[in-house]
């Protein structure tokens, strides 16, 4: 359903699979009807699709040197909310939304999710989910358990701050976070980095954890990038300090890499259109969410492959996205079902990035999207 793009329910997409999976083994196999699509998803616990996704990830084996910053596994991390059926068990984890005036409530609830995507690879590696109340701060906490020592993350504006500076100092992480520089509430050490006129800068900064109140002192590095779309300027923050190694420009060109997780949101909202959820319980929405990034993995890895194999320059050229996903939706389940000889399979796995890189277009910069 999900690589159908959400726009079929059970049935139509159990005649589709069933209808290529008998062709396939050449004898009829019968579809399953809803009724007992329906009850297999609820004997399935969501953590199933998550654990598939984590399956999928290519950080787990060994990144080629082209796959990483300076030998860091790079990631870009943000949220987005999403809205869920209105049902009684979904009001248990998800709550509506004030309206603007603040006379009521919306219809339907919200949820958040923070995921992570490799900004090379374009692979969504992780996500963790809520009620659209939750603090991103908190959530991102809770997923750098998912990280290794060493390991970067780009942070946007919400992600940043003390306690977070903390987490990641204690895991022997790195991050680059933009950091507020107009409105309410932005840093003393920020105000005063600008007003110095550098273009960068190493403090020493006293960082605090959330609940302990633990307290230490980090070396920070500030950064001063471009002016954004109405003239304000950029702060970067980070702990990667060493000046020689970590040059001030390439810090600037890789944040840009951070507009990885927003075509991300982009695919499951608008190319897979995830909010035309089919399930009403809390077990089979977390099942689709994870499903859509599963699916949006598999088809990155499909266009790695090719980028690698053909030498491609992502920022000039690249294999078409959404004919990627329709690839890997045509040969899924041939892929996988152990019924079909492996020597066909493996020669399908070959198959899938010639059928991938039959559609490559220019990349057409400027465009935008909704969120």
């Amino acid at each position: 359903m999900t690589l159908g793009r959400n726009g079929n329910g059970y049935d139509i997409s159990s005649q589709q699979y069933f209808r290529d999976l008998s062709a396939e083994l050449r004898r009829k196999v019968p579809p399953a009807r809803h009724q007992s699509v329906s009850e297999a998803r609820g004997k399935l616990g969501w953590e199933a699709f998550e654990f598939l996704l984590d399956e999928a990830n290519l950080e787990h084996d060994k990144l080629d040197k082209e796959f990483k910053f300076k030998g860091h596994v790079t990631r870009a991390i943000d949220g987005t909310s999403f809205f869920v059926p209105r049902t009684d068990e979904l009001l248990e984890h998800f709550s509506p939304s004030k309206t603007k005036a603040e006379e009521g409530e919306t219809h339907y609830p919200y949820g958040l999710c923070l995921a992570a995507i490799n900004v090379f690879t374009a692979q969504p590696v992780c996500a963790v989910i809520d009620d659209y109340r939750m603090s991103e701060r908190e959530l991102l906490r809770r997923m750098l358990k998912k990280f290794r020592p060493g390991d970067l993350s780009l942070l946007d504006r919400g992600l940043g701050g003390k306690d977070v500076y903390f987490d990641y100092d204690e895991r022997g992480q790195f991050f680059i976070h933009r950091s507020k520089t107009s409105g309410d509430r932005v840093a003393i050490y920020v105000q005063d980095f600008l007003k110095s006129g550098r273009k960068q800068q190493v403090i020493l900064l006293k960082v605090v954890e959330k609940e302990s109140r633990r307290e230490k002192k980090m070396k920070l590095r500030l950064i001063l990038g471009p002016t954004d779309s109405e003239g304000k300027p950029i702060v970067f923050v980070t702990n990667l300090v060493d000046k020689s190694r970590y040059k001030r420009v390439e810090l600037i060109e890789l944040y840009k890499k951070r507009w990885g997780v927003e075509t991300l949101y982009n695919r499951v909202k608008n190319l897979f259109r995830l909010e035309r959820f089919h399930a009403r319980s809390y077990n089979g929405i977390m099942q689709e969410i994870f499903a859509n990034l599963l699916a949006l993995s598999l088809a990155a890895v499909a266009v790695s492959a090719v980028v690698h194999e053909d030498k491609l320059d992502p920022e000039v050229e690249l294999p078409n996205f959404k004919n990627a996903t329709e690839v890997v939706r045509r040969y899924l389940f041939a892929v996988i079902d152990q019924r079909i000889p492996r020597k066909k399979s493996n020669a399908i796995v070959k198959q899938i990035p010639k059928e991938v890189r039959a559609l490559r277009y220019p990349i057409r910069p400027g465009r935008s999207y909704p969120r």
